[in-house]
């Protein structure tokens, strides 16, 4: 298992960043790395900070396979924790477990040149390959995907999430343990925890996003009780690990289309949940509708080939229906310093379509 123990107080600031840092960073992965300096020449911000620093040998490199550059992840964002306070390092934790889990369960993810937490500072910092260096194809949330493109990474998903599949590493003192349970009473929580009021609330929909949706969805009473319904169905059916964050945004492919992960927060959760998110979420409304039941479909094949017990296809879809409460609430209340206005209103608009399209009004 990746893991690096953190031996002084990580940076959270982009400007305590050092050539030192970086260095020792990679000291481990790249042996007899020497750098004369580090230039970042990309900032991504959103609920975390991406950077691309490019790396400049010094006279004493001894290693031949130091990359020219690498991506740095890490909290420095002041409004993410000024808003989510515990919240946000609840996620910096999920997406370091995740770098240590994932791989190992054969999830398709970047390599990792260092992954340090820091609890006493609630930071996190890691290291990754700059896939812009291979040739891989990023994708775009607002570039949605073709029915087949889901179906391989649905495929991918099935055999994460049967690794874990109702597992007794789950429970109690078990590896998987650690990780946070239940997205959607998560989500109660960080509404509650992150001062979204009714005000606040209604200041979220009273943007483009939510006049892209039904009215009676904007109501902040009637998500609540849908959010708690999938709560309680998440706790009532079998959990596994899952990514926790498939929207394209966080998707790559290989060059033969191979599906790639990454940006995840892993958490424990039933599968469907995690199928439900990518299918509304890739697709447009138009092709989604048209193959989200044979979607569903494939994922529970999958599934059974790799000899997991499940329900129907009624009751998938029942299921499905019930999850799709995360997708509309997680672009709701998605603030603009994380995804455009666009990006979220897309979001919202493909989740509602997809809730009026399988009746999910009428289940609470």
């Amino acid at each position: 298992m990746l893991a690096e123990k953190q031996k002084e107080s990580l940076p959270r600031d982009i400007e305590q960043i050092t050539k030192e840092f970086v260095q020792n960073g990679l000291s481990n992965h790249f042996p007899g790395v020497d750098l004369d300096s580090i230039n970042i020449d990309h900032a991504h911000h959103g609920f975390s900070t991406v950077l691309r620093v490019h790396l400049t040998p010094g006279a004493g490199n001894t290693s031949n396979s130091v990359p020219k550059s690498v991506m740095l992840k890490g909290g420095f964002e002041k409004t993410s924790r000024d808003r989510g306070g515990d919240f946000t390092f609840l996620s910096l934790e999920m997406e370091y477990h995740a770098y240590q889990m994932l791989p190992e369960l054969g999830l398709n993810m970047p390599e990792i040149y260092s992954l340090q937490i820091d609890r006493d500072n609630a930071q996190m910092v890691l290291l990754m390959e700059d896939l812009a260096l291979k040739d891989v194809r990023f994708q775009r949330g607002l570039s949605p995907n073709n029915a087949e493109q889901v179906a391989r990474r649905l495929t991918a998903l099935a055999d994460l999430h049967s690794r874990t599949w109702d597992s007794p590493e789950l429970r109690n003192g078990g590896k998987y343990d650690i990780l946070p349970k239940n997205g959607a009473e998560m989500f109660l929580g960080y509404l509650d925890h992150g001062g979204f009021t009714d005000e606040v609330f209604y200041q979220f929909v009273s943007e483009p996003r939510g006049a892209a949706c039904p009215v009676k969805f904007l109501d902040y009473e009637w998500i609540k009780r849908y959010l708690k319904y999938a709560s309680e169905l998440s706790d009532a059916i079998p959990n596994c690990v899952i990514h926790g964050d498939t929207h394209l945004g966080n998707l790559y492919e290989e060059a033969d289309g191979t599906p790639g992960f990454f940006d995840s927060l892993a958490r424990q959760e039933p599968g469907i949940s995690e199928a439900t998110y990518h299918i509304c979420n890739a697709m447009d409304p138009i092709d989604r509708r048209k193959h989200e039941r044979d979607l569903v479909a494939h994922y529970r094949a999958e599934l059974i080939k790799r000899g997991i017990s499940v329900p129907s296809l009624y009751e998938m879809m029942h299921q499905y229906t019930t999850f799709l409460s995360l997708n509309l609430i997680t672009f709701f209340v998605n603030p603009t310093y994380y995804q455009t206005e666009a990006f979220n209103t897309a979001h919202a608009m493909r989740a509602a379509a997809a809730i009026v399209d399988n009746n999910g009004y009428d289940l609470v």
